[in-house]
């Protein structure tokens, strides 16, 4: 029985390296994951076939993109029942081939972590952890925490918080500016501590980006837009007193997006907001009031 055991841990590990990322699981994690695609691919083979089909072009759509990426995450979002066939190809078949763009392998790679991270499977929180504890391009390091954010888990807030504390340049800025899409009070003021802290305009307009998500007024008044409806007046506060006050101490384009964001956030308490910073700059803030509602 053990050199059973022993023989199924390594056709795991041999299976999981032919996934669209090298992703590290073991143990409960892996076995259940396994469980969960075996058992799909009998109730819904037909998932599976389609994300395979989006798989085989994607060398004619890395060669037809208008942008840097194709846009591959509206593909897969269009396939209907497949979580599992998605996490599949993450885990275990989904590898491009290696002679393939740098470009088709990031627009894979962050498609599948996006559409995966839309379905909101709760079921699916060790894999997308797993997924941002890789060393991988900034690009598609956003879109692992962006789909892990969706979530809204104890858990996946955790993650976040703990991936972007430890990381640090160009993969930090890439966390922080994927992290917003978790609606979660502690994000939000971990978010908020960070930009009172950030020196940097890149790292400020990460920020400014994931706190504009975090509290948009009109995403949090959707179904799925905040796990605990309780924490939405708090982290949309949060945000919004973070944002005003870069707004009156930057300048530049780091002032415009705090501004813009300002506005997405729209929460209750801007008005005061605003007001306690007018003495630092009266027309500027006037205006920015003008557009509140």
């Amino acid at each position: 029985m053990k050199t059973l055991a022993w023989v199924t841990v390594l056709v795991s590990q041999v299976a999981l390296a032919n996934g669209a990322l090298d992703v590290k699981l073991s143990g409960p994690a892996l076995t259940a994951l396994q469980r969960e695609i075996a058992a799909a691919k009998k109730t819904t083979p037909g998932a599976f076939a389609a994300v395979a089909q989006v798989r085989a072009q994607m060398a004619t759509l890395d060669a037809k993109k208008r942008g840097r990426f194709a846009p591959v995450t509206p593909r897969l979002n269009s396939i209907a029942n497949a979580t599992w066939a998605l996490a599949d190809a993450l885990a275990f078949d989904g590898k491009l081939d290696e002679a393939l763009p740098r470009s088709a392998h990031i627009a894979w790679q962050s498609g599948l972590l996006e559409a995966l991270g839309d379905r909101r499977e709760p079921r699916s929180e060790a894999l997308l952890v797993a997924a941002l504890q890789l060393e991988l391009a900034p690009e598609v390091l956003r879109s692992a925490a962006d789909g892990l954010g969706r979530l809204g888990t104890d858990g996946a807030a955790a993650a976040l918080i703990a991936s972007a504390t430890e990381r640090r340049g160009a993969s930090r800025d890439a966390v922080l500016a994927g992290m917003g899409t978790c609606r979660r009070a502690s994000v939000s003021a971990f978010l908020a501590t960070q930009l009172s802290r950030s020196t940097t305009e890149k790292e400020q307009l990460a920020l400014v980006k994931a706190l504009s998500v975090i509290g948009n007024e009109w995403a949090l008044e959707t179904p799925a837009g905040a796990p605990v409806k309780a924490e939405v007046p708090q982290l949309r506060a949060i945000a919004a007193g973070a944002l005003v006050k870069l707004f009156s101490e930057a300048s530049g384009n780091v002032r415009q997006q705090a501004s813009d964001a300002i506005l997405i956030v729209n929460a209750p308490e801007t008005k005061v907001l605003l007001a306690q910073v007018r003495v630092k700059d009266p027309a500027a803030v006037d205006a920015l009031i003008a557009k509140t509602r």
